[in-house]
């Protein structure tokens, strides 16, 4: 006999031949299960009716179904099985299964195996034709044919082997962690032939795990299982021990996307399948705590299986599952007007309530792709003063620079932050995160603690067995950081008792990736900017009668739509041919119902939803224009409005120039903006404004969501071709030019002025057919001051033009709530771009550039091997196009100027509503609101009216400010009413009626409008 092996650098190449062997021994086949099959359907259907279908018998490898179509199966466990059975099912897609009618345990490819409760010899499985796990090394894909179910059989579970292989793998983690740090330029050579360094200097704690190791893989060899429990008894012995100091503390995660590879309806099958699986694992491990968000998945789990979500709540009592969030969905942050915005936020509050009687104190948006500097504010107005995310660590240029901060938004409020550094919330409580994260966790040096969201996420069916046991064992080795189960809410209560010691960032929290969004799938954010306003106008119209609250549902189904797959346009066709009619639905319905509601009578009207004055331009029935002055937020007949008149005059036009008593702009036979004057007053124009650039458009890695840096320096500019077209009347001016786009795309674009407005308004009517191209325009000017300001949902931001800094450089694309302004430092003067609903912006040493369109592959029509998880085969509604915004797109937007002195209507951010919310006809009488104005304080802006939550009769009036600046505004109000200062929520502290509203940079400020 030799002595024990000196050579300690063969042991890890040894491992991965004992541990398959250790895991061969886990498994052990019992039998096949009788399987039926009772069809495929799209939609859901209640386990009653299922339970009733007429099933027949299937012979495995089993096809079925169409893409995201769900199917139910009828199992039989064979007479004579012996006790305990794990069900066994391998299903490409995903199933849930059904014991007594109520989902039980989800099967998807990181959950294969379910033990079955004793006695239970019949079950459903309710599958999903859908593979989601694209991160899972497992995931195939489906079959042409449909999903693919290949195993459904009864085996039993050697729990010695279990055990004896999660203690091997765990210790096999860590030393291979430890030879990681041993030497941090070589990775461990595990499996092959050639030379393997002798491990002369290395950490004592490697070499005693090596030797451990050996010494169990040599127990095994003599004495099988029974040894090797034996000598990793030893081992455990051995190694426990000192920790380091830091605790990595793990939440149970399964961030389910409520669209992007599959439509809402998946996500909700996805939902039951979760909540069923970690409900499940609480029973097995009561040490697990898990946490999830969005009230939406919650009330989809209430109304499709009351029974698991009592069950879920059951747990919420016993603290161990985790209602956190804030918002309904997981929102964008930053293409929602801030109305709209809070609106998510107003809706999940009220959905926690309801779920555990109280608020959620975390705002939780780990995928996000940037968050807004008016988030702060919000936050702290609807009771959230905490919030995490993991998706800063994707940025490709700059590294963030904290993990832990106090965030201070752009009004100056103030919230706890807690961000993961190097590892996402994909995580399986590895030896190789835990380390990571540890290492990465910039503030250690003030704070013991960081945030692990565990579990697969995306649809990923959360936490599984493997990792639970691997925690276990991680609580008792040296090696990685203290290791535990935690609460969200306490971990942020601990985090905040060291807050002063913690760095502060002030401003947004720009991701330096994903910049494609702003842009792609135009035709979705034109129709859900229009949905906003409709409701917009229908909450208005309710104001104006005493009416109350809109139903619930239209909100829900706006904010569903905020989702961040949703409206970044980054999800399937499904998705975007289910929802663009439903909002546009929804967008008809609240202006229709506003009309109806505002109608008293024969003679004709008009109402303005805005709370601001405004002439507008309309046609009588022989097409002849009038112009009318509108006072805010009230209606009247045409018979009572002031007529605006303006000389004959006003308007003129020629092939190179437009006209008006407001705006002179000149034009070169290229289709561009040669010379603007708004008032008199010169903009400074550094070479022809509104040159349309097409670019090449192919991102590195994710088509539908990036611009790539690259892309921005191939553009090719675009002419215009043949003859301007003039229009006149006696109100309003134009010209058209006509454009040849790409290779197969054609257009106008048409210049307007009218009679009142201060604005060049720019109008693309274009038929875009191109593959991978970008389209822009740019606004080259003088106004090269360091910043430039862009519009964000509840104020603005300012952004550096100027070439230098890395952070600055990396912006080369950002968002912006459809306005945008550049100018010199001073801010003296400058010039103003109004979108109807584009947010894709840039601004470079003076030129301010806007993205109209893009045609990148549509997520989930990527060429292979991805596109094997939707063939062709099994789609419904038969072939799509590849790729994102061919047809039609009409694009409107303005130029107008910016200076300190200019009136309210007259800024930017007001520009924004007044130039595309129409007004509504509607016949009847006077109806007011009983607001006047505002006197004095121009950049604060009121943006919004809405009826109050409660069941008085007043109504909320939203102002926020705009410009970053203080001051001091008189609220005017008609005889009779009054206005007391509110916040987002409606809650009244003193009810003191105030007659003028001060105001900080940025302030959002609720007024509520009663009665005397």
């Amino acid at each position: 006999m030799l002595p024990d092996n000196p050579f300690l650098q063969l042991v890890l190449p040894r491992a991965h031949s004992v541990l398959d062997r250790i895991q061969s021994l886990i498994w052990i086949r019992a039998a096949n299960v009788e399987c039926e099959f009772g069809g495929s359907f799209r939609d859901a259907i209640s386990f009653e009716h299922a339970a009733g279908l007429p099933y027949e018998k299937i012979v495995l490898p089993f096809y079925w179904g169409g893409i995201f179509d769900r199917g139910w199966f009828r199992v039989r466990v064979p007479e004579g099985c012996v006790r305990p059975l794990y069900l066994h099912w391998r299903d490409q897609g995903e199933g849930t299964l059904y014991i007594d009618g109520v989902p039980y345990y989800g099967f998807d490819v990181a959950h294969r195996r379910c033990r079955l409760p004793e006695g239970v010899t019949e079950f459903h499985v309710e599958g999903l034709c859908l593979q989601s796990a694209i991160w899972h090394p497992e995931a195939t894909g489906l079959d042409a044919r449909g999903s693919a179910l290949t195993v459904a059989e009864v085996c039993h579970r050697d729990d010695l082997a279990w055990e004896v292989y999660h203690d091997t793998r765990v210790l096999l983690d860590l030393a291979i962690e430890e030879a990681k740090a041993a030497n941090p330029f070589e990775a461990p050579k595990l499996v092959g032939a050639g030379y393997r360094p002798v491990l002369n200097s290395i950490p004592v704690l490697y070499r005693r795990m090596l030797r451990a190791l050996d010494d169990v893989f040599n127990a095994f060899d003599r004495g099988g299982l029974a040894g090797a429990r034996n000598a990793l008894k030893s081992a455990y012995e051995l190694l426990s021990g000192q920790k380091e100091t830091i605790r990595a503390v793990l939440t149970g995660h399964a961030h389910i996307d409520l669209v992007w590879l599959w439509p809402e309806r998946g996500s909700e099958y996805k939902a039951v399948h979760t909540f069923s699986t970690m409900t499940r694992l609480m029973d097995m491990y009561p040490e697990f705590i898990f946490g999830y968000s969005q009230p939406a998945s919650y009330d989809a789990v209430e109304r499709l299986s009351p029974a698991l979500m009592e069950r879920v709540r059951d747990r919420m009592g016993e603290g161990r599952w985790e209602a956190v969030g804030a918002t309904e969905v997981e929102s964008d942050t930053q293409m929602a007007c801030g109305e709209a915005l809070a609106r998510s936020f107003l809706l999940g509050q009220d959905g926690f309530r309801r779920l555990q009687g109280r608020p959620s104190p975390v705002l939780w948006l780990p995928d996000v792709f940037g968050y807004s500097g008016c988030l702060p504010q919000i936050m702290r107005q609807t009771g959230v003063p905490y919030f995490f995310t993991t998706k800063l660590t994707w940025s490709n240029i700059n590294l963030f620079p904290y993990s832990s901060f106090v965030w201070k938004g752009i009004d100056g409020s103030e919230v706890l932050v807690h961000v993961t550094q190097d590892n996402g919330y994909n995580q399986v409580a590895s030896a190789e995160e835990l380390r990571r994260g540890a290492r990465a966790y910039r503030q250690s040096d003030v704070h013991d603690e960081f945030l692990a969201p565990t579990g697969y996420g995306d649809g990923g069916g959360g936490v599984t067995e493997e990792m639970c046991e691997r925690v276990r064992r991680f609580q008792v080795l040296a090696g990685t950081p203290h290791v535990g189960w935690g609460r969200i809410e306490d971990y942020f209560e601990r985090l905040d008792e060291v807050r002063p010691r913690l760095p502060v960032y002030q401003g947004e929290l720009y991701l330096e990736y994903h910049r494609g969004v702003f842009t792609t799938h135009g035709n979705l954010k034109a129709v859900f900017r229009q949905c906003e306003r409709a409701l917009q106008i229908w909450e208005a119209a309710r104001v104006a009668m005493g009416g109350g609250e809109l139903e619930a549902h239209y909100w829900r189904r706006m904010v569903m739509a905020q989702f961040h797959d949703y409206i970044p346009g980054s999800s399937i066709w499904e998705v975007y041919e289910e929802g663009l009619p439903e909002l546009a639905a929804i967008a008809e319905r609240a202006v229709a119902s506003a009309a109806d509601e505002l109608h008293s009578g024969p003679e004709p009207a008009l109402f303005n939803p805005l709370p601001v004055s405004r002439t507008v331009i309309v046609h009588d029935q022989g097409d002849e224009q009038k112009a009318y002055r509108l006072p805010p937020l009230s209606g009247s007949s045409l018979q009572t409005l002031p007529e605006v008149f303006v000389s004959e005059y006003a308007v003129s036009v020629t092939a190179t120039s437009l006209q008006s008593s407001r705006v002179s702009a000149g034009f070169d036979g290229r289709g561009r903006v040669t010379s603007l004057a708004f008032n008199d007053r010169d903009v400074a124009i550094a070479s022809p404004l509104g040159a349309l650039v097409i670019y090449p458009d192919h991102p590195s890695d994710f088509d539908a969501w990036d611009i790539d840096r690259q892309t921005l320096n191939l553009g090719a500019e675009i002419s215009a071709t043949g003859k301007p077209r003039v229009s006149l009347s006696e109100l309003e001016a134009g010209i058209e030019f006509t454009l040849a786009l790409g290779e197969r795309s054609t257009g106008v674009v048409r210049y307007r002025v009218d009679a009142f407005q201060p604005v060049l308004h720019i109008e693309y009517d274009i038929d875009w057919q191109e593959e991978e191209k970008l389209l822009r325009v740019n606004f080259p000017t003088e106004y090269a001051g360091r910043m430039a300001r862009f519009g964000t949902p509840f104020g603005s931001i300012l952004r550096s033009q100027q070439p230098g800094e890395s952070r600055d450089e990396a912006m080369f694309e950002t968002p912006a709530s459809r306005w945008a302004i550049v100018s010199d430092d001073g801010e003296a003067e400058g010039l103003g771009l109004v979108t109807e609903s584009k947010y894709g912006f840039s601004c470079r040493a003076g030129t301010l550039g806007v993205s109209l369109v893009r045609s990148p592959r549509v997520t989930g029509g990527e060429p292979e091997p991805k596109q094997k998880m939707f063939p062709a085969s099994l789609r419904h509604g038969g072939a799509r196009a590849a790729f994102t915004d061919q047809g039609r797109h009409v694009i409107r937007m303005a130029l107008c100027f910016q200076a300190p002195d200019l009136a309210r209507e007259d800024l930017a951010p007001v520009l924004a509503d007044t130039l595309y919310t129409d007004v509504v006809p509607y016949r009847g009488g006077a109806v007011t609101s009983g607001f006047l104005g505002l006197e004095g304080g121009e950049s604060l802006v009121p943006c919004w009216a809405k009826p109050a939550r409660s069941v008085s009769s007043g109504w909320v009036l939203r102002l926020h400010e705009t410009l970053g600046r203080r001051g001091r505004a008189k609220v005017r109000l008609a005889e009779g009413y009054q206005a007391v200062r509110t916040d987002l929520t409606e809650a009244v502290a003193d009810g003191v009626p105030v007659t003028h509203v001060s105001f900080g940079p940025y302030e959002i400020i609720s007024l509520l409008v009663e009665r005397k």
